[in-house]
């Protein structure tokens, strides 16, 4: 074999290897694309940096569709809509989002996969308090009732009044963390989670401290809000108006515990 052959021969078993690794290397790619972009993981991984991050947000229910249009290998565009589903869906994230506690204060709440949400919340050991308005909170389609099957879940009327037409919640507030941390004191203290008291100790080690932020705006958590009127929701994690928002939901919020109100 003279050296002319030889150069084509080599260059020709280079040229096939580079093409090997490129196609394995892009198998694996798309592989991988699939593997994280699951609806279950990336959900997670959206919960997970709501936890940690600064929030400033608006959420809008409107006829006009807004339209993100974003690369995709190879060369390849995909539109996204922000439609009125992505929205509940969108909603529901940041709800779902909550690791110690959930305050609500709603005129209305009709909902039933909202309902279902915030009993999860309440299995997952996230302290839920709700304030409706009194006239409401029976009337059909109200999810109120379904709630206060669940003694993890405290309800309450409003008590004032006037027409508690309010349409907020705080998730991960910090005085209601406090609160939190108030009762499960004192429940250890009345010997009623012994059991578990090693562990909570353990757990409250190990997690990293949640970012509180609020959601208020125009939209009872309705069905017929979300999928026929024009609304809005902002999300924002801002100190000062996630403060300001917790002394009102505690201007609304009677306490049973005389002793607990003491602590506080």
């Amino acid at each position: 074999m003279d050296w002319k052959s030889a150069k084509i021969l080599l260059a020709s078993t280079a040229t096939v290897v580079v093409a090997s690794q490129v196609v394995k290397k892009l198998c694996n790619y798309f592989s991988n694309s699939r593997k994280n972009t699951r609806p279950e993981d990336a959900s997670e991984n959206d919960v997970l940096n709501i936890r940690n991050r600064e929030i400033n947000d608006v959420i809008l229910f409107s006829d006009d569709v807004v339209r993100h249009t974003i690369k995709v290998p190879p060369n390849k565009d995909v539109t996204i809509c922000e439609s009125r589903e992505l929205n509940c869906f969108k909603l529901i994230k940041y709800i779902k989002s909550a690791r110690e506690t959930l305050d609500v204060c709603m005129y209305l709440i009709t909902s039933s996969e909202i309902a279902e949400q915030i009993i999860r919340l309440g299995q997952r050991h996230v302290l839920v308090r709700i304030v409706v308005d009194s006239d409401m909170s029976n009337t059909p389609p109200s999810q109120i009732n379904k709630l206060k099957e669940y003694s993890f879940i405290q309800v309450q009327t409003n008590k004032k009044s006037i027409l508690m037409h309010h349409k907020f919640c705080i998730i991960d507030g910090p005085k209601a963390i406090k609160r939190k941390n108030v009762l499960k004191a004192c429940a250890e203290k009345l010997n009623i989670h012994a059991q578990f008291a090693k562990y909570n100790v353990k757990s409250q080690i190990k997690s990293k401290p949640c970012k509180g932020f609020v959601m208020s705006g125009s939209l009872n958590w309705s069905t017929q809000a979300m999928v026929s009127n024009h609304e809005s929701v902002i999300v924002t994690s801002h100190a000062n108006i996630v403060n300001k928002f917790e002394k009102e939901f505690e201007s609304l919020w009677i306490e049973d515990e005389p002793a607990l109100l003491a602590a506080l």
